[in-house]
């Protein structure tokens, strides 16, 4: 069911958190035909064919087990208010946590949004990328599956303060998964895995329409050997990041929005591993078993995973519904004169007052 709508602010009290996460076993994907880890053409070649449609060969399972640590920036609201609920925020690729802040702009900040509305609010660092201090191989061990994984056993911890991979010091009973992009397909995944995990769904930047033209036809290299000075020069060539802004803007921004902001995005871009998208395939495919409700935040002009005009953005958000046939609600919002990026554009106040709008409906 498509969503009309109806302005949040006030400055959130935030903190740093961490996140000391055991993972025993987690079953990554072993390729059987990997790409050169030292040959960045290769690499990013790997990359592409997987974004063409074409599953990488696996000789099986590729188990991973180790202590991950796991940066976060925890919001609550001002004041005594007991929050109604925890929202964990997981970033896109080529991102991080800081996304959420809005790249320091108040007006698209998704923590400020949240917390005036009384929710708190929890973004999360991807393994391999922010804040995290680890940067494991990147073919092999940043991989989805253990992805899922670890936000599977934070979802837990926040659930019971006692649990000592706690990093809040207190547990919350409503936990809502929020996600952009790559995180909304990691989010749809734990929930199939998972389904206990998350009260709530709320995924922007998704849909079960893709169109990966944009990132096959973009200039990726190794982040270290493109900015050493603000990637670690010793970083594996199976980090990878956008050379070139006009591809990165025009991937991720569309309609209405300050000029401004591009360049600041570019200017803080993170990174994407091999692995990630190698073994993307493996986790896509219906959320069977999540009873919850769903809320798909999607912008018409986004140039993945929806296409302008509306009607024809809101057929695809319509059929994505199928994605999620034992939730208990389905909604969708597809903001116009928007991008990707929807939450950096001047819409993102719609997007904010709508979804907690609808999260005090269904928490």
């Amino acid at each position: 069911m498509g969503l009309a709508l109806g302005t949040c602010a006030a400055k959130p009290q935030c903190a740093d958190v961490t996140f000391n996460v055991p993972i025993t076993n987690s079953q990554n994907v072993a390729f059987a035909s990997p790409p050169d880890p030292n040959d960045t053409a290769a690499i990013v070649g790997f990359m592409r064919d997987v974004w063409n449609g074409n599953k990488p060969a696996s000789t099986g399972a590729f188990p991973v087990s180790d202590t991950f640590i796991i940066k976060g920036t925890y919001c609550v609201p001002k004041g005594s208010q007991t929050p109604k609920g925890l929202e964990v925020l997981v970033h896109g690729i080529t991102y991080n946590k800081t996304m959420w802040a809005g790249q320091g702009f108040e007006k698209y900040n998704w923590h400020a949004a949240a917390t005036a509305r009384g929710y708190a609010s929890l973004a999360l660092d991807r393994l391999g990328h922010g804040d995290n201090p680890q940067r494991p191989d990147p073919l092999n061990v940043v991989q989805p599956q253990l992805q899922i994984d670890i936000m599977h056993e934070i979802f837990e911890a926040i659930r019971d303060v006692a649990s000592p991979v706690n990093g809040l010091g207190q547990a919350y009973s409503k936990l809502v998964f929020v996600g952009h992009s790559w995180g909304s397909y990691l989010g749809a995944a734990m929930a199939t895995q998972y389904p206990n995990d998350a009260d709530a769904l709320v995924l922007t930047g998704y849909s079960n329409y893709f169109d990966f033209s944009d990132v096959i036809n973009a200039d990726w290299a190794s982040a270290a050997d493109f900015d050493p000075a603000r990637f670690d020069p010793s970083l594996p060539k199976g980090y990878v990041t956008i050379t070139k802004q006009p591809q990165r803007t025009a991937s991720f921004f569309a309609g209405n929005f300050d000029p401004a902001i591009p360049d600041i995005d570019f200017e803080g871009e993170d990174t994407l591993t091999s692995g990630e998208i190698g073994a993307l395939p493996a986790i896509l495919g219906p959320v069977a078993g999540y009873t919850g409700p769903v809320l798909v935040v999607t912008a018409v002009e986004d140039a993945f995973f929806c296409q302008a005009p509306k009607a024809t953005c809101e057929s695809h958000l319509d059929s994505t519904e199928s994605s999620f046939p034992d939730a208990s609600s389905y909604d969708y919002f597809a903001p116009q004169n928007t991008g990707h990026d929807l939450t950096l554009h001047y819409t993102a106040q719609d997007t904010f007052e709508l979804v907690h709008q609808w999260l005090d409906q269904k928490l």
